[in-house]
């Protein structure tokens, strides 16, 4: 759910937009997949945040991300009778929305009273004010510092502070899912006013998109981000794009300490339903080509990407398996998508 200035302090709920409905349908996916092994591994001692919550729901009826998370462990008697100190703790600015958002979380845990779900493991608390301090003192008094974190930070795409990123970084088995609008950076990067970007990259280096050419500066600001994402502590870091049929884009970032972490978001992903008037994009390929939504898509950027690999390796050679890892670590697609890209024509 995504809270911030485009939208007026006294509108309570909106219209999911489509790029909304498709990164929700990547948090489903992968909440699918999270949440059995981090509470069978743990023994249900983590932690689900987010720092902009909204209101739970939006005009058509849709849920928001806290909606869903609850109910991917409401919805699992497997892993809802596993948890013992499972925590859902979401920060809402605006008093109104918070209000909504615990009923929309009410109805979600039907027929278990919003007050009762303690008596079962499951924490779930929603305070009201702005993300920073309000989230890191949530996760300080639910005692969540120490043990796995899964934090979503589904702002308008202007990104978060990177203090608040670099603690979560350094949490054991935490990872963290971040909206970003590279277009928001390369319009302020020449106003020395616009602070914002320094305390989201760290410093202000940022600022050298302004001399990138127009047509490489997203791409520019989305490398340099992963590449503050690793500094910081985030080994692993998937960025990909979604794209309307204006072409307007939001980025997806995700950052995680452990490589199965980034097989599931791959998993994740390409498992989605597709959602009309949006598709992927990769920002790594060279001809920047669009691709449905589908569990067997497109690979012809996977084949332009290993192709590019290849010319920077040395004798222009790489086995099987870097081609795999450098699928995994450097591109949407998944390892498993490598192999049926080889068989048909030498790459070369």
């Amino acid at each position: 759910m995504a809270q911030g200035g485009s939208l007026g302090d006294d509108k309570v709920i909106w219209e999911a937009s489509p790029h909304t409905l498709a990164k929700h349908q990547v948090y489903k996916q992968y909440l699918s997949k999270w949440m059995p092994i981090m509470v069978h591994s743990w023994k249900g001692d983590v932690t689900y945040a987010e720092g902009f919550a909204g209101p739970g729901v939006y005009t058509g009826g849709e849920p928001g991300s806290p909606v869903i998370a609850l109910k991917t462990l409401i919805g699992d008697p497997l892993i809802r009778t596993r948890a013992r100190d499972l925590r859902f703790l979401f920060v809402e600015q605006n008093n109104k929305r918070a209000e909504r958002l615990r009923q929309e979380l009410e109805h979600a845990a039907t027929p278990v009273p919003l007050n009762d779900l303690a008596r079962y493991g499951i924490d779930l608390a929603v305070a009201t004010g702005d993300y920073d301090p309000t989230l890191v003192d949530l996760l300080t008094r639910r005692n969540a510092w120490g043990r796995p974190m899964l934090v979503v930070l589904d702002t308008f795409g202007g990104s978060v502070k990177l203090d608040l990123v670099r603690r979560i970084a350094l949490n054991p088995s935490s990872e963290v899912i971040i909206t970003f609008e590279p277009q928001y950076f390369a319009r302020f990067a020449g106003s020395e006013r616009v602070r914002h970007g320094d305390t989201v990259f760290g410093d202000p280096d940022w600022r050298r998109v302004a001399e990138q050419p127009d047509s490489a500066k997203a791409e520019w600001v989305v490398a340099k981000y992963r590449s503050v994402l690793q500094e910081v502590g985030f080994p692993f870091v998937l960025t990909f794009e979604l794209v309307n049929t204006r072409g307007h884009s939001l980025f997806l970032i995700f950052g995680t300490t452990h490589v199965r972490g980034l097989q599931k978001m791959k998993e994740a992903m390409w498992e989605v339903d597709p959602v009309h008037g949006v598709q992927y994009r990769d920002p790594a390929d060279p001809d920047q080509q669009l691709l449905d939504i589908e569990l067997e898509p497109v690979t012809a950027p996977l084949r332009r990407e290993l192709l590019e690999h290849l010319r920077g390796e040395p004798e222009q050679t790489a086995s099987v398996s870097d081609l795999r890892r450098f699928a995994l670590y450097r591109t949407v697609y998944k390892e498993s998508q490598v192999k049926p890209v080889l068989d048909p024509t030498p790459l070369g």
